[in-house]
């Protein structure tokens, strides 16, 4: 099925006893009140400064400390185009973004599919479907989209006349996680794909001497990292974080390191959450409806942020490519050579 007939035969919630949190309803409301892109990027951005979890997107979104965010948007007419339209559209944006990371004029990438139905498609078979498709309308390196696998991307940027890929981490955003088990994956307007380069973003911060070489951006991304981890629970009063510090009684975090929102003795090496939050398509939370707090959902407690670190890793461990870019030709500007990797809820997961 093509994703418009995918989308108008999915079971929804009826738009009038629809509600996503005042901040989310007001946003929706304004977002599907328009058809002009450049606006509906500016309240996708409003929005994400105050309301988005993690500290690095909310930065990027305000347009502070340097990091920039390409948004590629996806209305009802676009759509409504078919599915070979999609896919040679999104991959054309693919490739605008990583001419625009090569030249540090990007960091991150959002693919935003700005639908109104898609607003309201609770978890199902139908959404898991839509959400593959919209993935392989991107991604296609490594075959067919799987559900419960860790994807990235490769971020592309010239140092010294040559250049270096990146990794970057690929999650899904969608309005409808709001009170489920995946709601620190809330956003308004639909579905969105994101991309973040932290590597790519700290080098090319020291490319335009805002930190003097990548140990010095690595000390200060870190710290965004630690305060995202259990920034969660936006858009409803009291409402807990689908993530939580690990506490570490032999934490060995630099003194004066530590922001003021982190617990003492928070584990540096990992971190807890409702399922793994590096995972593309997490299935259950995709198909079943769920709750914050949910039994049903599996906790992963050994959800690592040890990559976050200057130190140089080989080829095949987990911070290769993060933070220390993989050196390539010229012609592999447009190649992801970071392979998938399937999730296991296990402190031995390498990734």
């Amino acid at each position: 099925m093509q994703l418009f007939e995918l989308i108008e035969t999915a079971p929804c919630h009826d738009p009038e006893k629809a509600s996503y949190g005042v901040d989310i309803d007001e946003a929706n409301e304004k977002l599907f009140s328009t058809n002009d892109k450049t606006e509906k990027r500016e309240l996708l951005f409003n929005w994400a400064k105050k309301s988005q979890p993690c500290i690095i997107g909310r930065l990027g979104s305000a347009k502070k400390r340097g990091i920039q965010i390409s948004a590629f948007i996806v209305d009802e007419q676009d759509v409504a185009q078919g599915d070979a339209y999609l896919q040679k559209y999104f991959r054309q944006c693919r490739r605008d973004w990583k001419d625009q990371c090569r030249r540090g004029e990007s960091d991150a990438a959002l693919y935003f599919l700005n639908v109104e139905k898609l607003s309201r498609i609770p978890p199902s078979s139908s959404l898991l479907q839509i959400f593959t498709k919209f993935s392989e309308f991107i991604f296609h390196e490594f075959g067919a989209i799987q559900p419960d696998v860790i994807y990235t991307e490769a971020a592309p940027l010239n140092i010294d006349e040559k250049l270096y890929l990146f990794k970057a981490g690929v999650n899904i955003f969608h309005t409808i996680a709001h009170l489920t088990s995946n709601h620190d994956r809330r956003l308004p307007g639909g579905v969105a794909i994101s991309v973040n380069a932290v590597g790519h973003y700290a080098n090319n911060m020291v490319n335009q001497g805002m930190f003097k070489d990548v140990e010095d951006a690595v000390t200060e991304i870190r710290k965004f990292a630690w305060q995202s981890i259990g920034n969660g629970g936006i858009g409803e009063r009291d409402l807990s974080s689908t993530s939580c510090h690990n506490i570490d009684a032999k934490n060995t975090c630099p003194f004066g390191e530590r922001p003021s929102t982190v617990p003492e003795n928070f584990s540096i090496a990992n971190y807890s959450a409702r399922y793994h939050t590096d995972i593309l398509i997490p299935r259950y939370l995709t198909e079943v409806p769920t709750t914050v707090g949910d039994p049903s959902v599996e906790d992963w407690k050994s959800l690592t942020i040890e990559y976050f670190t200057a130190r140089q890793y080989q080829l095949g461990s987990i911070g290769f490519g993060m933070f220390h870019g993989y050196p390539v030709d010229d012609e592999a500007v447009y190649f992801n050579p970071f392979p998938p990797i399937r999730a296991i809820n296990s402190p031995d997961l390498i990734y």
